[in-house]
């Protein structure tokens, strides 16, 4: 039986980093690094990344959509841009022909079969906003899936309704397929607070509903999707797997993807199961896998924006010495040039689950749900990319930190709201909202987005404020772990946050 589990369905491709031979940072004191476990690098194929952004900006990599006559028209199109999630420009540079009228989530483009459509892209969840500017990688804060993917209303069209649109054969087969999938994946995709994502739900959906050998679609799920399991094998009620997209910029130092370094191998594998929205035969996946060794070298090719505002060069200084003294040892070192990251080292470091004691929700999912893990792996995808959960133990892996000034809100779940808590652990709140999804309004002293820490859970939260609140007794969702930073003094935190503007 199928059921969920932790392949992230929009990850992408990692190349190899620089790192010591042992993976510890020398002369960094002793540390829970010393516990962690070094990941290899695995050869990735080569590709071109300029050819890479054009595809990812402006190509047909999700094979369907909705026919852009139906987005077009002036009564179906403002309920199929909703559907879509679509809003307007601004644009990031490289947007060619219609896509520049498009929001910069979205993709217009016509299909193996002949057909104009418009669907999602890789920046549904990997373009976020930060001071008004497009960061082509940075996990999306303001994304609303509280409603599911497609609206999470699983929207169902009578034949003769279809029939009244006026398309060709064509366009109606790919509406068929964008109605598969609404109607498979948006109610169980419903995500409790904005900015957190759904693709392990997504993957789960999109697995259940493909025969592993051909890929064809089931309309019948194998399996049940809709639930999580404890070690012991029993269903965790309302469970709901929580995590929060990582920034491109950080795969071309890792050498496994994934918060618990599950993705081994060639990683566009399971950067291209995402496409398995409109995917459903092997001559497909191939084509669709040719382009993602370019766009897997585009990816690879992305690097952290650079802090616009002010920094305290001097307190970042001290800041850098306690950094490398607390931190270096699993998050890397980093040369006095934030645009230049080739003197960078990083470990490439797994750390057991009960080092790190943050919440163990996403890395201990493939392992109370094998069969997802089987499932993949004996696909398409599996032959690229392998699922590998527990080599050479459960854990995570710390990110390196290039650009984390942007990343917002922290830990691999979102649980903690800026960076001044992920040092203070003991500080963190049970209850918090955003006070606003304003990427200008930015604390700077902190480094993260303003909240309010709030006295009640957010099932009796207002309607209004409801999606706003970040619940830790959720599953998936609690805030503990990470107590590195504890130690530190008011000013030496306020120092390592300042230090951490320059990266």
């Amino acid at each position: 039986m199928i059921k969920k589990g932790c392949l992230v369905a929009c990850a992408l491709a990692a190349l190899p980093a620089c790192s010591g031979d042992d993976g510890k940072e020398p002369g960094s004191t002793a540390g829970p690094w010393d516990q962690g476990a070094v990941l290899k690098a695995d050869a990735q194929t080569e590709g071109d990344p300029a050819k890479g952004k054009q595809i990812l900006l402006n190509g047909n990599y999700m094979s369907c959509g909705i026919p852009q006559k139906l987005f077009d028209d002036p009564a179906i199109g403002p309920f199929v841009k909703g559907v879509l999630s679509s809003s307007a420009p601004p644009l990031p540079e490289g947007r060619e022909g219609a896509n520049t009228a498009l929001s910069y989530k979205l993709n217009a483009f016509t299909t193996e079969d002949g057909a104009k459509v418009v669907n999602g892209n890789c920046l549904m969840c990997h373009g976020g906003k930060f001071d008004g500017e497009i960061i082509v990688g940075l996990g999306d804060a303001t994304a609303d899936f509280t409603g599911g993917v497609g609206g999470g209303g699983g929207v169902a069209l009578d034949a003769a309704l279809i029939a009244s649109l006026g398309l060709t054969p064509a366009e109606e087969a790919n509406l068929q397929k964008m109605l598969r999938v609404g109607q498979a994946a948006g109610p169980t995709t419903k995500m409790r607070t904005i900015g957190l994502n759904p693709a392990e739900q997504l993957t789960g959906i999109l697995i259940a509903h493909h025969d592993r050998d051909t890929l064809a679609w089931l309309d019948e799920p194998v399996g049940d999707v809709t639930e999580y399991r404890d070690a012991n094998g029993d269903v965790i009620p309302g469970a709901m797997l929580t995590s929060d997209p990582p920034p491109w910029w950080r795969v071309h130092k890792k050498h496994a993807l994934f918060y618990n370094a599950m993705a081994r191998g060639q990683h566009r594998g399971t950067m291209a199961l995402a496409t398995a929205v409109c995917v459903d035969d092997l001559d497909e996946a191939r084509r669709v896998d040719a382009l993602f060794e370019d766009m897997h070298a585009y990816v690879g090719s992305v690097r952290a924006p650079v802090y616009g505002r002010g920094v305290d060069t001097a307190l970042a200084a001290d800041g850098k010495a306690l950094f490398g003294k607390s931190c270096a040892g699993c998050h890397g070192t980093y040369g006095d040039d934030s645009t230049d990251d080739d003197g960078d080292t990083y470990p490439n470091l797994l750390i057991p689950l009960d080092v790190i004691g943050t919440d163990s929700a996403v890395a201990d999912a493939p392992m109370n749900n094998p069969d997802l893990v089987e499932w993949y792996n004996g696909a398409f995808y599996g032959q690229i990319t392998q699922a590998v959960p527990d080599d050479p133990f459960v854990g995570y892996v710390p990110p390196p930190l290039d650009g984390v000034w942007a990343t917002g809100p922290f830990l691999h779940n979102g649980s903690v709201p800026n960076i001044e808590l992920v040092l203070n652990s003991k500080a963190r709140p049970k209850y918090w909202k955003r006070v606003d999804l304003d990427d200008t309004n930015f604390d700077e002293d902190a480094l993260g987005w303003p909240y309010e820490e709030v006295s009640y859970p957010q099932s009796e939260a207002p309607e209004a404020e409801r999606k706003l609140i970040y619940d830790t007794t959720e599953y998936s969702q609690t805030n503990g772990g990470h107590t590195f930073g504890d130690h530190l003094t008011t000013t030496e935190r306020r120092a390592v946050i300042e230090y951490l503007k320059t990266l």
